[in-house]
Formats: C-alpha cells, sequence, structure tokens
C-alpha cells in the first residue's frame, strides 16, 4: 500500500525511529545540564517514557518523510537524513535552553559536526555542492563569532560586579545594567 507514493512501511518505520528519537532526547534533556555521560548504563536503570517529547518527535519525523519522501539514490535522502538526526538534537536543545538558560558545548558541537558531516557526503558527489555549504556554515559562524566579539566590546564590568551594556540605537545610545550572578 502507498501513501503519497511512500510505502506504508516507511511511515511505520518513522513512528519506531521517532519513539526512539524521542526517548533520546528525553535522555540527553537530563543528563546533558548535569554534566554527565550521556551514553551509559544507567540509559536501562533509569528509564522513563516521556511521551510529550515522543509524540513530538514521531509528528516531526512523519512531517520529514512527507516532505522528502523516500528516493532511490542515498544523496537525495540526505537532507532527510540529516534532519531525521538533527531532530532529537535540537528539541534537546530547545528544552534545555527553556528550562536552565544554557545551551550544552557538547550539543551545539554535536549539532555542527552533523551538518559538516553531511555537507563533505554531499561534496563526495560534487564540488559545488561541498563549496556552497562551507561558505554557508562560515558565514554562519562567523556571524556568531562576531556577536560575541562585538559583546565584550560594548560590556565592561563595572566594580561593583554588574556589567555596563552599551545598546546602540537609531536616534541616541541607551545603556543597560545586568547583574551577573
Amino acid at each position: 500500500m502507498y501513501f503519497y507514493n511512500i510505502h506504508i512501511l516507511f511511515y511505520v518505520l518513522f513512528c519506531i525511529l521517532g519513539v526512539l528519537g524521542g526517548q533520546i532526547s528525553a535522555w540527553l534533556i537530563k543528563r546533558m545540564p548535569e554534566h554527565k555521560k550521556v551514553l551509559s548504563k544507567d540509559f536501562f536503570k533509569e528509564f522513563k517514557v516521556n511521551y510529550i517529547l515522543i509524540i513530538i518527535t514521531v509528528v516531526i519525523y512523519l512531517v520529514l518523510l512527507f516532505m522528502y519522501g523516500i528516493k532511490n539514490q542515498f544523496l537525495k535522502n540526505l537532507q532527510l537524513i540529516k534532519y531525521t538526526i538533527l531532530t532529537p538534537m535540537i528539541l534537546a536543545a530547545f528544552v534545555i535552553d527553556y528550562k536552565h538558560q544554557i545551551i550544552p558545548n557538547r550539543l551545539n558541537l554535536t549539532i555542527f559536526e552533523v551538518g559538516l558531516a553531511t555537507c563533505f557526503i554531499s561534496g563526495l558527489y560534487s564540488m559545488n555542492l561541498l563549496t556552497d555549504s562551507l561558505l554557508r556554515y562560515g558565514i554562519w559562524w562567523r556571524s556568531i563569532f562576531n556577536y560575541n566579539f562585538n559583546w565584550r566590546i560594548n560590556c565592561r564590568k563595572r566594580s561593583h560586579g554588574v556589567w555596563r551594556c552599551k545598546i546602540y540605537g537609531s536616534t541616541s545610545d541607551y545603556t543597560l545594567d545586568l547583574q551577573i550572578l
């Protein structure tokens, strides 16, 4: 049976992958803010089902399968594979950032490494895809580093522990006092 030119067993497979991805993202949310190992034997000892993350992941996986479909060449399936791998990590980053106001460096760099790996895999097939992807990632990381560099230039720590930040507006300059504990 085919549903939008995709066999129904692929939908079942992606539902199972969504359940696994939801549990992995729940485990990442629990372990990463505590700076503990993610891959450990405690996964089976402390197994608790997080239905909300499972449902969200299954829905995202089914939407990805519906949008990209299953093609007969590996390179055409590369975007589907990349987003299938990135979905649990991005969900974990979102929930950790919402709860703890941090994004762990391990998670951020792993997301970056997945992007670079897919960039180089696509580069095996076409050099134009590789150069376009590398330029896109380079510009993205440059903008992040410029933001951090500009924040350090425009913010100074005062003697009583308050950060004084200048925010440049179109008509005048504003200052913002931040108390960092």
